[in-house]
């Protein structure tokens, strides 16, 4: 059997930390080896959350924190692509704690993903937004289990990808904005979530931020994502900002777009039970156990201040 590849998770992440012990069991699971995670700007917990992962050896954890006159999200991105957890990586992924890559062939592992695109430099996977599946609120139980109504897979941003990407070293940066950079002389081979092949564009650069609608497919792989979570969840984002401090887009129009329930997908739920048991066993360790709970408990008095921010319309 050949060996599994080493794959590397690349994140920045702000006041995230109720969400992040179940993403990063569950990336364990399907087969990330080793995650980099920056923080910027916190008040929740979750540096300190992730500083116990890290001396526990479940992640590396970067504070990067606002300068002025510098781009977050550009200047944590541009710190990575020289760390050694992602120059020795054989592929890397950047998605965000409200994104789970959802793989339905095989044993629903990374590996299993690859095989279906041999000679791949990029994976590029297509998102399906996920509703609030009718709650007003989460619960402390996992996201994956509570959120299961999505969007159809013909809703136009679905259309948005983004990457799991191979030699990263061959590449100019590692981009949050869903697909590496690369010189405009750079070919390619750009394979989508159904095992094929996207074909080149005739001229310029083969970066793109949303496939090409003849070669969208969610056959092998979707990223589910819980961009709104539930209504109560969504004001707290907003509240709280993001690490991209861009939360000047949560406005209710956005809500209303991309809070999708049209269909129920599953397709994540087999691993929920070992999601559990991971977790269970990191939670063992009572000095993680006690910031995790500080972490809910400051995500609870963030979803209370945040009540009066947005209002649905009756």
């Amino acid at each position: 059997m050949a060996p599994l590849a080493r794959i590397t998770e690349v994140a920045f992440t702000k006041n995230e930390g109720r969400f992040l012990l179940e993403w990063i069991a569950y990336l364990r699971l399907i087969g990330v080896r080793n995650f980099l995670i920056y923080t910027n700007d916190c008040d929740d917990e979750s540096p300190a959350l992730l500083e116990r992962l890290e001396e526990l050896g479940l992640v590396a954890h970067r504070i990067n924190p606002t300068e002025p006159g510098k781009i977050i999200q550009k200047t944590a991105l541009d710190d990575a692509l020289h760390h050694p957890l992602v120059t020795g990586a054989d592929w890397v992924l950047q998605i965000d704690p409200d994104e789970f890559l959802c793989i339905k062939t095989g044993a629903g592992r990374l590996d299993d993903l690859i095989a279906t695109a041999p000679g791949a430099d990029i994976i590029a996977v297509q998102m399906r937004f996920f509703g609030d599946s009718g709650r007003a609120k989460l619960d402390d139980g996992l996201v994956t289990e509570q959120l299961t109504r999505a969007s159809r897979k013909d809703f136009a941003p679905n259309g948005i990808v983004k990457s799991l990407a191979r030699n990263v070293a061959a590449f100019d940066k590692i981009t949050a904005n869903h697909m590496p950079g690369m010189p405009e002389s750079a070919r390619v081979r750009i394979f989508n979530g159904g095992g094929a092949e996207v074909p080149a564009p005739a001229s310029g650069s083969q970066r793109f931020r949303v496939m090409p609608e003849a070669s969208r497919s969610m056959k092998f792989a979707q990223l589910n994502h819980y961009a709104v979570r539930t209504f109560a969840d969504y004001r707290a984002k907003k509240y709280r900002g993001t690490a991209a401090d861009n939360d000047k887009k949560l406005t209710l129009a956005y809500w209303n777009q991309r809070n999708r329930n049209e269909v129920e997908d599953l397709a994540i739920a087999p691993h929920i039970p070992a999601v559990k048991a991971l977790m269970a066993q990191w939670l063992a360790d009572p000095v993680l156990a006690a910031r995790n709970r500080r972490c809910f408990e400051a995500y609870a008095e963030i979803v209370t201040k945040a009540e009066g921010l947005l209002a649905l319309p009756k």
